[in-house]
């Protein structure tokens, strides 16, 4: 009686039995979902129980995909630089490779994506991705600031590949970067220096400069008044204060200088990146491409 009761519990154990497929197949409904974290302890969990299995391949690959996609930039680079050399010779390592020159890209580390995606094209000349390759080594050097650079880069797409209309305009569209309006910080801490405010006022921040002067405007009057008076631990204490939020005054003209060009700039790259949308979509392979949608 207690073995046939064994029994009957240990069939819907085995029927449950979670094989490579179903593993794989409920991490990537996790990671369709956008929950990466979850995704990724059943990836992990499809390599522990199954190392040798062609899947745990696939599992490891998307582990540094669901990384580079919860924004853990350096697990995942880490993930796919090792995957790239595990891997040269196969799709799995090229694959790698490429995603590690974006991630890189999607971190800010504009230098190291550039460095990634010039090796990824060195290595690997004929591959598909090389004209995606291109256009985001283009948007790195944008994004650096050198839009001469950038330029070339997005008029060395070969006329035969089906993004060269949108690099061809993203080569045009650059030319306009030296155009970005921009305020000089040494001329806005100039003017603050002369005028509280002045230099706010310059870079269109018309409630800091008028703060700005009142405050500094009062403190001012109050020292001169108590020195006229002969309070001079009064007017020396207020010096003292007054000497602190003049010099912040200058910086803070100086600061908002830069932060008005970053804005500007910010401003032209958006639109930029908007009017030439950028996505990845995957191939008839089952590769990431870098898909490019313009906007008239």
């Amino acid at each position: 009686m207690i073995f046939v009761l064994l029994l009957g519990l240990a069939a819907p154990v085995r029927g449950q039995e979670m094989t490579p497929e179903k593993i794989l197949s409920f991490a990537d409904h996790l990671f369709d979902q956008a929950d990466y974290y979850r995704a990724i302890t059943e990836y992990e969990r499809l390599i522990f129980f199954y190392p040798d299995h062609p899947l745990a391949r696939t599992a490891k690959y998307q582990i540094a995909l669901s990384y580079s996609k919860g924004d853990k930039f350096d697990q995942a680079i880490q993930r796919f630089r090792t995957l790239s050399d595990e891997y040269p010779n196969e799709e799995t390592g090229k694959e790698a490779l490429f995603m590690l020159g974006e991630t890189y890209y999607r971190k800010k580390d504009y230098a190291q994506a550039i460095d990634v995606l010039e090796r990824f094209q060195a290595i690997y000349p004929a591959d598909a991705r090389r004209d995606s390759a291109m256009i985001r080594i283009g948007w790195s050097y944008l994004r650096q600031g050198d839009w001469r650079q950038a330029s070339e880069e997005f008029q060395k797409v070969p006329a035969d590949s089906a993004v060269r209309p949108q690099a061809e305009g993203l080569a045009a569209d650059v030319k306009a970067f030296p155009e970005i309006p921009n305020k000089s910080p040494y001329l806005a801490a100039g003017l603050s220096t002369v005028l509280p405010g002045a230099g706010q006022l310059y870079v269109g921040r018309p409630v800091d400069a008028a703060v700005s002067f009142m405050l500094n405007g009062l403190f001012i009057w109050a020292t001169v008044e108590a020195f006229q008076n002969n309070n001079n631990v009064t007017g020396a204490i207020l010096l003292f204060f007054e000497s602190g939020w003049y010099l912040g005054n200058i910086y803070n003209a100086a600061s908002s200088a830069h932060k008005y060009n970053h804005r500007a700039e910010q401003d032209f790259l958006d639109r930029l990146s908007n009017q030439y949308s950028v996505s990845y979509i995957r191939d008839g392979q089952g590769n990431s491409v870098l898909a490019i949608t313009m906007r008239f």
